[in-house]
């Protein structure tokens, strides 16, 4: 149970915030990293591997340039 204190400190923060436009708050859901995975598979048929044999920095060559977050 929050404190009379507690709860005045909460009514100026929502105060400041309405006066202010509103909150921000980070995204709730994690960052998706996406590949272009046919440009992925061609890679890996001119190099005869599979991509699960694929180093790190290979991997990263295909990943799109702006990761995209989900709602």
């Amino acid at each position: 149970m929050l404190s009379e204190d507690d709860r005045r400190g909460w009514n100026a923060i929502d105060k400041a915030a309405k006066e202010a436009g509103g909150y921000l708050a980070p995204p709730n859901r994690p960052l998706i990293i996406e590949h272009d995975y046919r440009a992925m598979t061609q890679y890996c048929r001119e190099k005869n591997i599979s991509k699960i044999d694929m180093t790190e920095d290979e991997i990263k060559m295909f990943e799109y340039p702006e990761p995209l977050i989900y709602a």
